[in-house]
């Protein structure tokens, strides 16, 4: 329409310049220079409006066809957004597990931070205190090692002197070695002379008594064959060898013995302390005394044994008492009212545990105020197959436990030795699992906390309901040393506790809220 006006417009202009006279022509060009460039301008415009205008009409067309479609795009939508809400709500589960396993462990993390820092600020007073020591003892080594160097060099004055003497003894000793060869040889010519003089006396001799006497007088006095025991031995242990005469002759049927040269002077006992050859065969005289009888023994040597019950089918009769524990309250435990009085190296620990849930739960936590996991043997609701025995965390070892969780009575051992780091694992005597290089070396001290039922996380307390066991306990007994397999096996079958106890159910202090210890002899199934 605008351009339709704009074409009229153009030709009144024309008619009327025609129309108009010669001197005004000029004035009329200067209009239509003007006239052309406002006709320029509206045919821009005009193209603008007709490009705005399709665009709308686009936009227009555009918004009919997404009217169409909005309700298969709003079910979508629904759909989306249901989805969107279910992984919502996973995720916020998972979230609040997440802080719930979070705010547990930080709580875990608070403690050990202050222990940590407890630790830190006593090793600190150590040192300083180390550094004290080292300094003193520095002082005395110094002054150790001067007395020494002093003591050195008046040593080697008299090494030095000792080997002069030495010299001179030497000297000494080669003088009387010839001395004592020259008495030899001065005895040697007397020993001659005196076997030619006693030839002479015999050639000479008249009668025969007076050469008897003249041959007797220069022998020792014989002794009669007899068995004297010497002077400070025990009887029947030794003997003085007889020295028999020439013209004696061996008895027939007698055996004879090598004898050995007599002794010079034989000391002399009463007639009532001699013993003639006919009393006695001279084997039974040599013979060693002998223990016929067994109770003889001394008591180091024999292991104390408790009678042995014969086991009823389904029971087990070597227990004095049982633990019960009803439940996972934090609040039921069991103390004693002594701890390990001296540090172990060696370590085995013996009980029957009846499982009332699905996992086993902490048996037994031994704390000190350094570390509330020095001895520990214990299971969560996690790891219902395992129980983690650990000793001076975090040094810890799983355990099988699938067998302790039918709901019946079963015999558990668990043994450790500091020698090359071993330890032994026994289920119903049978050895289930084993190893070496667990904290080779350690010492478990002494002093500490000992709990039956709950993990303590500090020296007491600090317990957790999902650590806590559930069921029952028999028969716990501790020892500082390594049972052997035929131990474990006779404490499992009834036939005795072994020597070397240092814990046990008699030695039980308190018994926390619903526990209840029961006295009984066997233990049904």
């Amino acid at each position: 329409m605008k351009g339709c006006r704009a074409a009229v417009s153009f030709l009144l202009f024309v008619i009327y310049l025609h129309s108009q006279p010669a001197s005004r022509q000029v004035s009329a060009q200067k209009n239509t220079k003007n006239f052309l460039n406002r006709l320029k301008r509206l045919d821009e415009k005009f193209r603008r409006f007709q490009q705005e205008t399709l665009a709308r009409l686009h936009g227009i067309a555009d918004s009919y066809n997404l009217s169409y479609d909005a309700d298969g795009r709003f079910q979508v939508l629904t759909d989306q957004y249901q989805n969107i809400s279910v992984l919502l709500s996973d995720f916020q589960a998972r979230a609040a597990n997440d802080l719930s396993s979070l705010k547990y462990w930080t709580k875990k993390l608070q403690r050990k931070t202050k222990k940590l820092d407890l630790k830190v600020t006593g090793l600190e007073i150590a040192l300083k205190e180390q550094r004290k020591m080292s300094q003193k003892e520095t002082k005395k080594q110094k002054s150790l090692l001067f007395n020494l160097t002093q003591q050195l060099q008046d040593h080697r004055g008299w090494i030095g002197s000792i080997s002069a003497q030495r010299s001179e003894l030497q000297g000494g000793f080669r003088d009387l070695q010839d001395a004592l060869k020259k008495q030899v040889d001065i005895t040697s010519q007397l020993q001659e002379q005196v076997r030619t003089l006693l030839r002479k006396d015999v050639l000479t001799s008249r009668g025969s008594a007076s050469s008897v006497d003249s041959l007797t007088s220069n022998r020792t006095p014989q002794e009669p064959p007899t068995r004297s025991h010497a002077v400070g031995l025990e009887p029947s242990r030794r003997i003085f060898p007889v020295r028999k005469k020439v013209q004696d002759k061996p008895t027939p049927g007698k055996r004879v013995k090598n004898r050995l040269p007599s002794p010079p002077s034989p000391t002399r006992l009463p007639e009532n302390a001699r013993r003639r050859p006919q009393e006695k065969p001279e084997a039974e005289i040599l013979e060693e005394p002998r223990i016929r009888d067994l109770s003889q023994l001394p008591l180091i040597h024999k292991i104390p044994q408790r009678p042995h019950v014969p086991r009823k089918t389904g029971t087990v009769c070597n227990v004095d008492s049982m633990l019960y524990f009803p439940s996972t309250s934090t609040e039921n435990f069991v103390t004693f009212r002594k701890s390990f009085l001296t540090g172990i190296h060696e370590l085995s620990v013996c009980m029957w545990v009846k499982v009332d849930g699905d996992y086993v739960g902490t048996l037994l936590s031994y704390a000190t105020e350094d570390n509330d996991n020095k001895m520990v043997l214990y299971g969560r609701s996690s790891s219902q197959r395992s129980l983690d025995f650990v000793i001076g965390d975090p040094a810890y070892r799983e355990l099988p436990v699938d067998a302790l969780l039918d709901g019946r009575w079963h015999h558990l051992c668990v043994i450790w030795s500091a020698i090359e780091g071993r330890f032994w694992h026994y289920t119903d005597r049978r050895l289930t699992s084993t190893g070496s290089k667990f904290q080779k070396g350690y010492e478990i001290p002494a002093g500490g906390s000992i709990i039956l039922g709950q993990e303590q996380d500090s020296l007491g307390g600090g317990f957790d309901a999902a650590e806590a066991f559930v069921g029952r306990m028999a028969g716990f007994t501790v020892w500082n040393r390594v049972l052997s397999p035929g131990e474990v096996s006779g404490v499992a079958t009834g036939k005795g506790i072994p020597r070397g106890t240092v814990l046990s159910l008699n030695d039980v202090d308190q018994i926390h809220g619903s526990t209840q210890h029961v006295n009984c002899g066997c233990l049904e199934d």
